[in-house]
């Protein structure tokens, strides 16, 4: 069985995703495993011949990046070749669900066969930090995913997330905010007092939308607002314009938490309030859902959970 990864990263969440489905199938499920990341320099490649091809991006405004979506139209697919989507977001919100809107319809034309869609859930590199404990807590639900979509592939169990014309309508109209990020550069600008130049903004961009000029960081504007660049300056040193007050530098230590064992802590419970309250019946179904599959005598319900 040969599987072939592509994914659009920004701040490496969807990498760190790969590489655990990439660690978790290399073991049991597939002979030939092929990953291909996607940047503005990624040739197009050859995608006949795999049994399996694994579309994964992070969610921007409820929608795939559109650099994702750019690369996809170059490609040529098999008729009838399976393909799955594992997506990320900061949270569960229903929308987020037509996130794979753009996707589908491309892979429709290309006849290809949709075979199920998995949103996990990844910290937040904007709005705010997530604490250690709750990333602990996501990774370890991230996992259990994991199992299930393995699961399912072998099964044959094809799963999909149920969404309504009015979040397809409203995801349309937020897409055309991606212009957002060209605008907002033109208002990026660099504190040459903690600058380090160390050139790693530069190297890192996936959009090549970052370049010296006269000894100082200038910024283009074709930005996809993936955060790349501000996440992971060493000094903190870069402005993000309108976005600036919901900034977040400094990467989790992912594989740390991911490696760590010991209890689970339970960061988000019944009694969770406000914005956290969106993963307790995310939570929940991974749960019970993994529980049924992998502890059937111990479970009440027998449904697929589609």
């Amino acid at each position: 069985m040969k599987i072939l990864f592509l994914y659009y990263t920004g701040t490496y969440n969807t990498r760190f995703l790969t590489d655990l489905l990439i660690e978790r199938w290399a073991r049991k499920e597939y002979d030939s495993i092929t990953r291909v990341e996607i940047d503005s320099k990624t040739p197009v490649i050859e995608t006949k011949g795999y049994d399996l091809v694994a579309l994964g991006y992070p969610i921007y405004g409820f929608n795939s990046p559109r650099p994702f979506n750019r690369y996809l139209r170059k490609l040529s697919f098999e008729k009838g070749q399976p393909y799955i989507i594992y997506k990320n977001s900061g949270e569960t919100f229903a929308m987020n669900d037509t996130s794979n809107r753009v996707i589908k319809r491309v892979m429709w034309h290309k006849k290809a066969t949709f075979r199920g869609e998995y949103h996990f859930v990844m910290p937040y590199n904007i709005h705010f930090r997530f604490e250690d404990d709750f990333v602990r807590q996501i990774l370890h639900y991230d996992r259990k995913l994991i199992d299930i979509l393995s699961h399912d592939l072998k099964a044959g169990i094809v799963r999909r997330k149920k969404t309504n014309p009015i979040y397809q309508i409203a995801s349309f109209f937020v897409s055309i905010q991606k212009i957002g990020g060209n605008v907002n550069s033109f208002f990026y600008s660099v504190d040459s007092s903690k600058c380090l130049k160390c050139n790693l903004c530069v190297e890192k961009c996936p959009h090549e939308n970052i370049y010296w000029k006269k000894g100082k960081i200038k910024f283009h504007h074709h930005c996809d607002m993936c955060m790349r660049c501000s996440f992971y300056c060493p000094a903190n040193a870069i402005k993000i314009g309108f976005l600036e007050g919901w900034k977040v530098n400094g990467e989790y230590p992912l594989e740390k938490l991911s490696s760590e064992s010991g209890e689970t802590p339970a960061y988000i419970n019944k009694e969770s309030r406000g914005f956290y309250k969106c993963f307790i019946d995310t939570f929940a179904w991974i749960d019970e859902e993994h529980e049924r599959i992998f502890n059937p005598k111990s479970s009440l319900g027998n449904h697929p959970g589609e």
